[in-house]
Formats: structure tokens, C-alpha cells, sequence
């Protein structure tokens, strides 16, 4: 119940045995390696280059992510869908299988599409800018090598059509129109070439575009017009998606290699990990050196483990320095069934190195207080189910295994405080029923404060704890023990209206007489004077915990108000039964999603403002063990 110890590690070994000695760490999983002082103890670091590992990352991840599954997987069973599993002593053989050749095939096939998918778009376009102009029935070839006039598309505005035609009609030039759109219009105009200046003044004066069809005229044949080229590019579009068809098919084809390219994807990234973590270890001309960490409970395991590998290992296992301690990592260790809200702990950040690990202390409080702000046992049972399901069908690791024992028991702390003073998808069962917060909410709000008192009294205690083992034994137990004995002779005054005079004043004496150091005694009296406001403070603490009332009672007034939906929809005819049904399970869905949020957040706001401010101090290492990732399989000793 509290912070793992851990011990440093201190390796020697020949240089040659290094890379596979790595390897076999990796495999153990058990060890953090960290960086050597090089200079003080006379080492050569070790270079390592892990781009290329990058490069091949990246093109085997792009891949993975293009190309189909097998067997496709969907819904729950995707949800639920385990890693494939290979021995880790098959890493290298797994990278025999020709991999490089898998990935080029597939990058050259999907540079094939590439350009085949920009000429499809490179036809659009053309298509797009050729079809307004498909009215102009005169072969594209006649439209230049004129010896006395020339031929022009021009694009002008609907509003301008007019004023263009008619304008200038004693010159030598004729306009016809082409294409005719609600945003624009085409024009053909035909003019002497002697007249050129005074057409193009004509058109400088609206807003016109000149169309140029130089390059489809070069490239037309004999006789063709621009509808012949439209069905040209229709044909060429028609063989370049059948062409795209087959290289997509070519390219799905590669499924049959994802199963292989998933185990070479998580062996190329642990080896990438390797080569990271060389570049910590320190060389010698024949020797190599590493250091780090382990846990201490697995020091004789890890001993056994080492030696199992070489003989020619020199070995040295100690408790970490004074001057270490800040540096090593933090490992939480409680029991299994306390384990899941060492998530809580962790969101907030690890503890310290010598500090006091808090994640036993808030376990029950958090336990309670998701359930009296929820109060639903029908949500609970809900959650416990799902997540239930969840571990034993998809075998989650790591802290997702965790997160979701963790709404187990949540969903349990539903179902028991839903049962006392909520109920089930809002119908309570009166005999069950201790308080009913929606009838009478006054009960629920003492047991909330009564709770919240209990925690900060308890904050305040492990404030005393963490300041005796400090040093500071004398200003723990007068100024932290004075808090314990006055806050709660102020409660009991509050509440049976009977004084306890000697409680009240010893612990008021406590804290203020020895909440300062000063050696001048008014300085000393006043500013422990001062320090009583502080009871303020306390106080204010507490009533933050009326807020598991307003939380509890917003998902029961929701409850109701769903439930009396249901009874009106259920009245109309013929589809009432469907819309009741609908609204329902709608209805209290939503309701569970906001409330177990709005719960989980509050409760552990609770937590982190009015419970740890006192006594927990974060900023501890997490413990990295250098061990094998699996991101699409999953290797196993």
C-alpha cells in the first residue's frame, strides 16, 4: 500500500554480447535503463542512427492502414477482437519473409494509381473546360490559318450580351453564340485582322475572358470538332478507371500479407526501441556498461535472469544514494483489488520518492462518492455488465485493463448506493430505500458534508504523517494534531450544542503557539492568531462535497422526467409502444453517459482540489521498464 521500493543496476559485459544481451532485456521487460555520466566514469557513448527503422515504420505503417483485412472484422466483434500472438524468439525469422519486396510491390502499384487517378482529374478538367463549347459545330482546324480574318471564343457576362453584339457594327466582325449558362455566356467572333484593335477596345470595356484553343487545335484531326474530343476524353476516362479498378484489385491482393507485415511492424519498432536505448548504454575498448533501475522485488529474479544469459556479466545490485532518490522511479504498488484507482492517482501524477502514496486512502471515498453522485442502480448494473464483458472477452492490458476494472467497480458502487437512496432507471424500491433525496434532499446533504469532513480531517492527518517523518515531529503533532482535535470540537458544538472546552482550546493552543517559528513571542502569538483564519478554509472544503447532493439529484430528476415521457408516448396510438421503447432506452442512455461523467469528473475533482492539497505531493518518475511494444501483435516468452 504504498511506493515499491527499487534498486540500481550496474552491468558490465563484453562489447560484442551487448546487442543481443538488449535483446534479451527487452524480452525480461522488467528493467529501466538510463543514461550513464559518460565523462566521470571514462566512457565512449554509443552512436546509434534509428532513421532508417523510421523510414520502414512509416511505409509499412502506411501500408497497414490502406490496405483491407483478411477477414474483415465489424461492431462488437472488432471491439472484442484480441492481437495475434507470436513467440518473441520468431522476431528475426519474422523479418526473413521479405518484407522489403511486399512493401516496394505496393508502393509502385499505388504510384500507378496515383498517376492514373491524376489523369482521370487531369480529364475532368478538360472536359469541364470543353464542354460549354460542344455547340460549336465547325471542324477545330478551321478555326486558324486564316489568311485575312480571325476566329475567337470570348466568355462574357448574360447582363453584357447585348451591348457587345450591338456595339460597333460598322466594323468588320461578326459575333454568334456558342454556349449559353445563367453565369456566362460563350461567344465565336470573327473579324478582319484590320479591325483588331477596335474588337478588342469592344471587349476591354466589359468584363470578358478570351478562350484559347490553340493546344486542342494542334492535337485535333482532320474534320474533328469539339464533341469528338469530349468523346475521346469520355473513352480515355472509361480506360483509365477500368485501369484503376485492376490496380485497386492488385493492391487489396496484398491483404494476404498484413497478418506477417503487423508482427514485422512491432518487431522493426522494437528494434527501433533497442537502438534507443544503446545509445544510454557506454562502451570501454572491450567492455559495455549499463545502468538503471528495477524494482526491488524482482532483484533476485532479475540477478538469476542476467547470469542465465552470460557468465562473462558482472552484475552489482544496490539501494539507490541520498542524491538518487529524487531520480528514481516511482512504481505503485497495492493490492489487486485497490489496483484500479491507482488511475485516479496517476491522472493527478505519481508521488514523490518518499512521500505518501495516496491511492489506498482515496479509494473507498471515490468508491462512494461516484455512487452517491450517480445513485442509480440500474445505470450501475449497466456499466458493471459492460465492462465485465469487456475484460473477460477482449483480455485488455496494461491501463486499459485497469480503466475498465475501475468502472466495474464503479458500476458496483451504482448498484449498491442506487439501491439506498436512488433506483432502478428511476423507480425506487421503497422498501430498500434509505434516503430519498428528491422527497427530502436534507438527509442526503449532511451524509455528503459528513463524508467530506471525514476526508478532510483525513488529509489533515496524513499532513501530520508527511511532516513527522519530515523532521518537523513538534509542528506535525501541535499544529496539525491541534486542526485534528479543534476542527472536530467546533463540529460536535455545531451539532449537540455542547461545548468541549478542553479539546477546543488545547487544539486552538497547538496552533497558535507553534504554527511559527519566530522566536519572538508576539510575533509568534499574533501569527498564530492569524493562523486560525485558516478554519475558514476547512469549512469551505467541506461544503464543496454538496455538490455529490446536486449531482445525485440531477440524475434522478432526469430519471423521472424520462420515465413520464415514456407514460405519455406509450398513450398514443398504434406507434406509442415504439416511441415509448424508443424514448426510453434513449433517454436513459443519455442520462447514464452524463451522469457517470459528470460523477467520475466531480468525484475526482474532489480528490485532487479538497484532498490532496494538503498532503500529497506529485512529480515522481514513472518506471519504464524496457520491455517489448505491441501495437498490432502481441510477444510472448
Amino acid at each position: 500500500m504504498a511506493i515499491s521500493p527499487v534498486k540500481r543496476f550496474e552491468i558490465l559485459l563484453p562489447k560484442e554480447e551487448l546487442g543481443s544481451f538488449l535483446s534479451y532485456l527487452q524480452e525480461l521487460g522488467v528493467a529501466q535503463i538510463d543514461s550513464l555520466p559518460y565523462e566521470n566514469l571514462s566512457l565512449k557513448p554509443v552512436e546509434t542512427d534509428a532513421s532508417e527503422y523510421d523510414r520502414w515504420l512509416s511505409r509499412i505503417g502506411h501500408l497497414l492502414q490502406n490496405l483491407p483485412e483478411d477477414k474483415p472484422k465489424k461492431g462488437l466483434e472488432k471491439l472484442l477482437a484480441q492481437k495475434p500472438k507470436y513467440s518473441a524468439s520468431l522476431r528475426e525469422a519474422l523479418l526473413d519473409f521479405g518484407y522489403e519486396k511486399v512493401v516496394e510491390d505496393y508502393e509502385r502499384i499505388e504510384a500507378q494509381k496515383n498517376e492514373v487517378l491524376q489523369g482521370i482529374k487531369q480529364i475532368e478538367k478538360e472536359e469541364e473546360f470543353l464542354r460549354p463549347l460542344s455547340g460549336l459545330n465547325i471542324p477545330l482546324n478551321e478555326l486558324s490559318g486564316l489568311e485575312h480574318c480571325e476566329i475567337q471564343m470570348v466568355e462574357v457576362q448574360p447582363q453584357e450580351l447585348e451591348k457587345v453584339i450591338t456595339a460597333r457594327p460598322e466594323l468588320p466582325w461578326r459575333a454568334s453564340i456558342i454556349s449559353k449558362q445563367k453565369s456566362k455566356i460563350i461567344l465565336m467572333i470573327i473579324y478582319h485582322l484590320s479591325a483588331r484593335e477596335e474588337v478588342e477596345e469592344i471587349f476591354s470595356e466589359v468584363k470578358a475572358n478570351f478562350i484559347s484553343l490553340s493546344g486542342y487545335i494542334s492535337r485535333a484531326g482532320q474534320g474533328e470538332k469539339v464533341i469528338d474530343l469530349l468523346q475521346q476524353l469520355e473513352q480515355k476516362k472509361a480506360e483509365n478507371f477500368e485501369l484503376l479498378a485492376n490496380l485497386e484489385k492488385e493492391m487489396a491482393s496484398f491483404a494476404i500479407h498484413r497478418p506477417a507485415l503487423m508482427a514485422v511492424y512491432d518487431v522493426l519498432l522494437n528494434e527501433k526501441e533497442k537502438i534507443i536505448q544503446s545509445g544510454f548504454t557506454g562502451l570501454t575498448e572491450r567492455t559495455s556498461c549499463l545502468a538503471g533501475w528495477i524494482e526491488a522485488s524482482q532483484a533476485e529474479n532479475f540477478s538469476r535472469e542476467v547470469h542465465r544469459f552470460s557468465e562473462q556479466i558482472f552484475l552489482t545490485l544496490r539501494d539507490p544514494l541520498p542524491e538518487e532518490m529524487e531520480q528514481a522511479p516511482v512504481i505503485l504498488r497495492n493490492p489487486e483489488i485497490l489496483k484500479p484507482f491507482e488511475v485516479i492517482t496517476s491522472l493527478y501524477g505519481l508521488p514523490s520518492p518518499q512521500t505518501i502514496e495516496p491511492t489506498v486512502y482515496l479509494a473507498p471515498f471515490f468508491f462512494m462518492f461516484v455512487g452517491l453522485c450517480v445513485s442509480e442502480a440500474g445505470y450501475g448494473l449497466v456499466m458493471a455488465l459492460i465492462s465485465f464483458l469487456y475484460l473477460k472477452l477482449a483480455n485488455p492490458r496494461g491501463g486499459t485493463k485497469l480503466f475498465m476494472q475501475l468502472l466495474f467497480y464503479l458500476g458496483i458502487s451504482n448498484i449498491i448506493f442506487g439501491t439506498l437512496v436512488g433506483g432502478w432507471f428511476g423507480y425506487p424500491i421503497k422498501p430498500l430505500l434509505l434516503l430519498d433525496p428528491i422527497k427530502d434532499p436534507i438527509p442526503f446533504l449532511i451524509l455528503s458534508l459528513v463524508l467530506g469532513f471525514i476526508q478532510v480531517l483525513l488529509s489533515t492527518f496524513l499532513s501530520l504523517v508527511k511532516e513527522y517523518r519530515s523532521g518537523n515531529k513538534v509542528g506535525a503533532i501541535a499544529v496539525k494534531g491541534g486542526w485534528l482535535l479543534l476542527l472536530p470540537s467546533l463540529v460536535a458544538y455545531l451539532a449537540l450544542k455542547k461545548p468541549i472546552g478542553i479539546l477546543t482550546l488545547v487544539g486552538a493552543a497547538g496552533v497558535v503557539f507553534f504554527t511559527s517559528s519566530s522566536r519572538n513571542p508576539l510575533a509568534r502569538f499574533f501569527s498564530g492568531l492569524y493562523a486560525l483564519y485558516g478554519i475558514s478554509s476547512y469549512f469551505a472544503d467541506t461544503l464543496s462535497y454538496s455538490r455529490i447532493l446536486a449531482l445525485g439529484l440531477s440524475t434522478g430528476v432526469i430519471a423521472m422526467v424520462v420515465n413520464s415521457l415514456v407514460q405519455i408516448a406509450w398513450k398514443i396510438p398504434f406507434v406509442g409502444w415504439l416511441a415509448a421503447v424508443l424514448i426510453f432506452v434513449g433517454g436513459h442512455l443519455f442520462n447514464l453517459a452524463i451522469s457517470f461523467l459528470g460523477g467520475f469528473v466531480h468525484s475526482m475533482r474532489l480528490q485532487f482540489v479538497e484532498f490532496f492539497s494538503r498532503f500529497y505531493q506529485a512529480g515522481g518518475r514513472p518506471f519504464k521498464p524496457f520491455k517489448l511494444e505491441n501495437k498490432y501483435v502481441e510477444f510472448i516468452r
